[in-house]
């Protein structure tokens, strides 16, 4: 319980400062790869919580989620060092350097290889296993695995000191300390068995990274004092609110594992008694039953049923079903002879069965087809007004075994569903019998018998000698095989006798439920004050990079979307077109400058329309554009066809009409150029546009 409280704690600082992490807004990759390292770190713990919190715990839910937590452990440290890697890769490149992708290669190789083992161990148990009791052990393999995730580690040790001039040294010592220290946890994890302290060390590691990277941070955005203020308040409440879940939490399962024992033993106390006491309800039935079918006097009554007329021993027979009946208080008593098929009660022949075209008579023949010397058998008594009974069915051979008949005890389900009823209300369980199938046989509500199903799923777990015992969310289910009557009897403790931990813990709820009130206030002024600041610093960068008069971007968005596409290394998917409006001096001679911003503004429009789905349209200077745009040739030519067709039936308010040059270059037809020399080449191809534009409409291009 020590280990799990340490780990949920972990967990919940780990949860917080991801949390606190991307309330900072801060954009850099590294800082975002951060927080999945925290987020991941964060689910580690709570899965390593749950696997301490459920071991040694043989219920079918505990044996799922301890299973399930070890494999989420093992599977998210592989993501843990993945992430790490590219950590360190992202954080060096923001530093100006290209670290080797050799050691990217290296650790997905090692994942690739630790991942297959992990997998592996589904079928062979060849890396860790789990005993009779789910006790969790590790084998073989495991070793092989930690082994190949120290290979992980050292090659990003090695990447670290290979480029650690072009990192400060705060950190550069945080990163290798951080490597470091899993590579001693898990040497020592080597020897230490029932502990965990490799997710520990790493934890550790992970707060003095945070905290190198904030104090760089904090120099490099000198004029955001409020955020890094925000950062100490939500770390201080942070620290407040883990401090009293640990708390509630620890108190609460402490408490209920104590009340999950002393629970589970009242119920087994109950199911026991119950099962004593079917075991005696059917023992007398079973008997007297049993000694019909071995009396001499009533062998030899079937025999003559059969070799004479019936109704010859009709009065003897009935008058010895009657002293059954009423020697034992049962209300059916019967015999059926085989030869006859005559079927006595203590009233005579009530009937003469046919198995094969009466429905009430087809107990019988499955009676016979099963071979068995007894059993048990749900149906209505014709005898008896109908009445729902349970009938004991007992063959009689004569001396030489050879099969006379079927004799047997009726036994009324209201009986046995008062007996029933006297237990549940006593002890507030549910009590069913059921078969195989799991078709409830028996039952305090008439209406579930031979009409509803219990799970049977589990049955191939149940066995005679003792109760299985099941724990469920609200109840908790016992099931043991009764052989004498060839059904399984199931309690279900509707109500266990828990201590009820939340009286207990009630003043610690409160101040918990307090303390999460305040925290949620302090959350949702910072949340309101951040999302304003967030909104007024988006709409200052949207107005630096918007064009007034167009609503396009502008020049410096340009510049900007330039050197991105040339550090992301992505020229070859772009596609650059430059534009430019011609006559627009004649149009501004001529009509005025008003009429002159109409034909810009309608040529940003239809620019917007026909290339705004593929990529980004500039206005870089009065009456040139610029797009870059992501796209295939055959949307290359719907998207200029598209565009001829908007300019040519543009119209404004004059009679002056619009008219673009433009030139178009696909850069991944042009490797052998640089950036610049593409867009030069653009600006080239898009004048020559313009001399054919002047040459096809006769005027002289020095007089516009």
């Amino acid at each position: 319980m020590t280990q799990a409280t340490i780990e949920i704690f972990g967990g919940f600082i780990c949860l917080m400062l991801t949390v606190i992490i991307t309330m900072t807004g801060y954009k850099r990759s590294s800082w975002k790869l951060l927080r999945w390292m925290f987020f991941t770190i964060s689910i580690i713990f709570f899965f390593e919580a749950c696997g301490y919190v459920f071991a040694g715990n043989t219920g079918r839910t505990a044996v799922f989620l301890n299973r399930t937590s070890n494999f989420g452990v093992f599977f998210l440290n592989l993501v843990l060092v993945d992430l790490s890697m590219h950590y360190i890769y992202q954080l060096l490149r923001e530093k100006g350097v290209v670290p080797d992708r050799i050691f990217i290669n290296i650790v997905r190789v090692c994942i690739a290889i630790s991942g297959l083992i992990l997998v592996t161990n589904f079928y062979t148990k060849w890396m860790y296993y789990f005993d009779d009791t789910n006790q969790y052990h590790r084998n073989t393999g495991w070793y092989i695995y930690a082994a190949i995730n120290l290979i992980c580690i050292l090659v990003c040790s090695i990447m670290c000191i290979r480029y650690r001039k072009a990192i400060k040294k705060t950190t550069f010592v945080s990163l290798l300390v951080y490597t470091f220290t899993p590579l001693l946890a898990i040497i020592l994890q080597a020897f230490l068995y029932g502990i965990s302290i490799t997710n520990i060390g790493i934890f550790i590691t992970l707060i003095l990274m945070l905290l190198a990277y904030l104090k760089e941070w904090s120099r490099i955005r000198e004029g955001e004092e409020k955020k890094r203020k925000l950062l100490d308040i939500v770390v201080l409440f942070t620290i407040m609110a883990i401090s009293m879940s640990v708390s509630v939490v620890s108190c609460i399962v402490s408490i209920n594992r104590i009340s999950d024992k002393n629970s589970q033993s009242n119920s087994m106390l109950i199911a026991h008694m119950v099962n004593d006491s079917i075991e005696n309800k059917f023992l007398k039935p079973v008997i007297v039953s049993e000694t019909m079918s071995n009396d001499y006097s009533l062998k030899q009554y079937m025999k003559k049923s059969g070799e004479s007329s019936p109704e010859a021993v009709e009065k003897v027979v009935a008058s010895y079903l009657d002293s059954i009946r009423t020697g034992f208080g049962y209300q059916m008593v019967y015999a059926v002879c085989d030869a006859s098929k005559a079927y006595y009660s203590y009233n005579g022949i009530s009937k003469f069965v046919d198995p094969e075209n009466d429905e009430h008579d087809i107990w019988y023949r499955t009676f016979l087809e099963e071979g068995k010397h007894y059993d048990l058998e749900v149906d209505t008594d014709e005898a008896n007004h109908w009445e729902l009974s349970v009938f004991v069915n007992t063959e009689i051979t004569d001396e030489n075994g050879n099969f006379l008949g079927v004799c047997g005890i009726g036994v009324e389900m209201k009986n046995l569903q008062r007996f029933l009823k006297q237990y549940e209300e006593k002890y507030n369980v549910k009590i069913d019998l059921i078969d195989k199938t799991g078709l409830i046989q028996v039952d305090s509500e008439a209406a579930r018998i031979e009409r509803d199903y219990l799970d049977s799923s589990y049955l191939q777990n149940v066995n005679a000698d003792e109760f299985y015992y099941e724990e469920g969310a609200e109840s908790s289910r016992m099931t043991k095989y009764m052989e004498d009557l060839d059904w399984y009897l199931v309690v279900e403790d509707c109500n266990p006798d828990k201590i009820n931990v939340f009286e207990l813990v009630t003043t610690s709820i409160v101040i918990f439920i307090i303390g999460l009130m305040m925290m949620g206030i302090v959350f949702a002024v910072i949340f309101i004050r951040e999302r304003k600041a967030s909104r007024e610093i988006a709409e200052k960068r949207r107005i630096s990079i918007t064009d007034d008069m167009t609503g396009l971007f502008n020049r410096r968005a340009y510049e900007e979307d330039c050197a991105k596409i040339l550090e992301k290394g992505i020229v070859s998917e772009v596609t650059l077109i430059m534009m430019d409006v011609n006559s627009l001096k004649s149009v501004n001679d001529t009509y005025g400058h008003m009429a002159g911003d109409e034909l810009i503004i309608g040529a940003a429009k239809c620019i917007l329309t026909s290339m705004g789905e593929y990529g980004k349209v500039y206005r870089i200077g009065g009456d040139e554009f610029v797009a870059l745009l992501k796209c295939t040739a055959e949307q290359l030519d719907d998207m200029l066809h598209t565009f001829d067709h908007l300019t040519e039936k543009w119209k404004g308010n004059g009679k002056y009409r619009l008219s673009i040059s433009k030139g178009i270059v696909v850069c991944k037809d042009h490797g052998n150029l640089t950036f610049d020399e593409m867009k030069e080449l653009a600006d080239r191809l898009m004048y020559e546009d313009k001399d054919e534009y002047y040459k096809h409409t006769g005027r002289e291009r020095r007089k516009t």
